[in-house]
């Protein structure tokens, strides 16, 4: 039987009687455990089959035991791809392993990817005989490829919002340019200023000397909503109508008076958020120039972009959907493959256990130490049946809902979702929550991504730290009145100081592949929230980002 062919030191270590009725239980355990695993396992001589469980024959798409006697060269598309393996094998270094990743035929002739991993017998004889595992990966393969594709239809989306944007922004300039060279020509005319002036498109607002309007045109009275001469004064003295910032707001005759050049020589570009008198806040892009004519002050034009800003607004909740597409493409097939592939698995355990229960119920009271293993048992399943559901719910695509979340809990699960990230890199963690912290109003999803990018950059740029230096710091703690601090701090280089105004920014990126959308989609998030994220190099060396969030009330 196989087990006599691998050394005893490579198999479970059971305490087993030696009488011939325990030697045939442990015969039958053996062989259970190797014809129920998810993987592929064969013993070969000579690059026969001698023996190989059910799933290997299931993964090539044969009957169990039909492979048994047969050549592997069935299971390869080409002699060529057989022969190459031969040669590679028969060095299995310094482990005693072969690993490789190939594409195979399987009975009916459909190709699949295999995980394949080899191991001698007898690690010092290359003609001993050899134990494999397969793994079916061509689900893996088809989402790698899947992720290509979506990258570089992504690259290219992005490229060509930057060629469009370039194109807008040199038209706008030249709009601009061409509107002031309008209203240098408007000053040298009367007769032409007046016939634009009545019909010009954009609101032009004219001051004297003392700053005090004597001119507006038909638009800009419209852009004001003052109908009449007598509403308009009431309308240009009202402090409450341009919105300098949330708290602070000024009448539109100190606004101008305040962005008045100070000679002709200079031309002043800004911008002015206007309340109308409905409470609606509109948006005007300004140019004011001052005029050497005698007895005049400058000229103000007001063009309406109050639908451009709505549209940047469509263009941050497009930036919200492309935030899920991101997430899905990082971890949908993550999550599919979890649930078709341990879901089931996970189940069959736990009928399994139940099954044990029941069938050894009386035995188990005398053996705690099985009752002991069983009970382990039941929790990992518990355990596993988690980090799914947790997985599922990182990736769901819901309307976002705020409820009150406990920070500490999200980063908890948020680290348990990455866990394999974090070992796979070496890199450790420390929570640091001392006191008793309050809940915050939060969408969960979101905020995890948002720690999700934060965790992730920490452990790229600690890419090439000492593994006992690769440490993550998570600090929870409170951020002046009714605000919650999240800090993420690592021990790589840290970001250029010249560099630090500029990462939040779209397509903004310090990697060579990077697409500059990460930490701008998690300024977004964190501002959706009412909170901000800000980035300092630690004293110690590495970067910490840290971002607010508000108190739940």
């Amino acid at each position: 039987m196989l087990k006599k062919h691998i050394p005893q030191a490579s198999l479970p270590q059971l305490d087993w009687d030696d009488d011939s009725t325990t030697s045939l239980r442990r015969d039958h355990f053996y062989e259970l455990v190797f014809n129920n695993t998810i993987v592929g396992i064969s013993y070969m001589r000579n690059r026969r089959f001698v023996w190989a469980n059910a799933r290997m024959a299931e993964i090539f798409g044969y009957e169990d035991g039909e492979l048994t006697g047969q050549s592997v060269r069935m299971l390869y598309s080409s002699d060529e791809e057989y022969e190459d393996v031969g040669r590679h094998f028969k060095r299995f270094g310094p482990a005693n392993v072969y690993t490789h990743e190939r594409a195979m035929v399987k009975k009916n002739g459909e190709m699949l990817w295999c995980l394949i991993s080899g191991r001698l017998t007898e690690p010092n004889d290359p003609s001993s005989p050899t134990v494999w595992v397969a793994q079916d990966i061509s689900l893996r393969k088809q989402a790698e490829n899947q992720l290509k594709r979506a990258k570089l239809r992504l690259e290219h989306t992005v490229e060509t919002r930057t060629q469009n944007l370039h194109r807008i922004n040199e038209t706008l300039r030249l709009e601009m340019d061409r509107r002031i060279d309008m209203q240098a020509a408007l000053v040298e005319s009367r007769e032409k200023y007046r016939a634009l002036f009545r019909h010009l498109s954009i609101g032009i607002l004219i001051t004297d000397n003392s700053g005090k309007t004597i001119e507006i045109n038909s638009a800009m009275q419209k852009f004001i909503g003052a109908s009449s001469s007598a509403l308009l004064a009431q309308v240009l003295d009202d402090p409450n109508r341009v919105v300098e910032s949330e708290d602070n707001s000024c009448s539109l005759q100190q606004f101008i008076k305040e962005k008045t050049p100070a000679d002709g020589r200079r031309v002043y570009r800004g911008h002015m958020a206007w309340r109308s008198i409905t409470g609606e806040l509109k948006q005007f892009l300004l140019i004011a120039n001052r005029l050497s004519s005698h007895g005049l002050g400058a000229v103000f034009a007001f063009e309406d972009i109050t639908e451009r800003y709505r549209a940047r607004e469509r263009e941050n909740a497009q930036q919200i959907a492309l935030a899920h597409a991101m997430r899905v493409s990082m971890m949908g097939q993550f999550a599919s493959s979890l649930a078709h592939e341990l879901g089931q698995p996970l189940n069959a355990c736990e009928s399994y256990l139940a099954g044990i229960r029941l069938r050894f119920g009386d035995d188990l009271a005398d053996r705690p130490e099985l009752q002991g293993a069983l009970d382990h048992i039941s929790r990992h399943l518990e355990q596993a049946g988690q980090v799914i559901r947790n997985v599922r719910r990182f990736v769901s695509n819901q309307e976002p809902e705020f409820e009150s979340v406990d920070a500490s809990e999200l980063v908890k699960q948020t680290l348990v979702l990455l866990r394999m990230q974090l070992k796979a890199s070496g890199t450790v963690f420390e929570i640091e929550a001392k006191e008793k912290l309050p809940k915050v109003q939060a969408h969960w999803t979101e905020v995890q991504q948002v720690i999700v990018n934060l965790i992730v950059n920490a452990i790229e740029s600690m890419a090439n730290v000492p593994v006992a230096q690769r440490i993550i710091r998570i600090k929870i703690c409170r951020e002046g009145k009714g605000m919650l601090g999240i800090h993420v701090s690592d021990n790589g280089p840290g970001v250029a100081p010249e560099l630090i105004d500029q990462i939040f920014k779209p397509y903004f990126s310090t990697k060579k592949d990077g697409l500059g959308m990460g930490l701008m989609i998690c300024r977004t998030i964190v501002e959706s929230h009412r909170g901000a994220i800000r980035c300092v190099n630690s004293p110690g060396g590495g970067a910490n980002f840290s971002f607010t969030l508000p108190v739940a009330k």
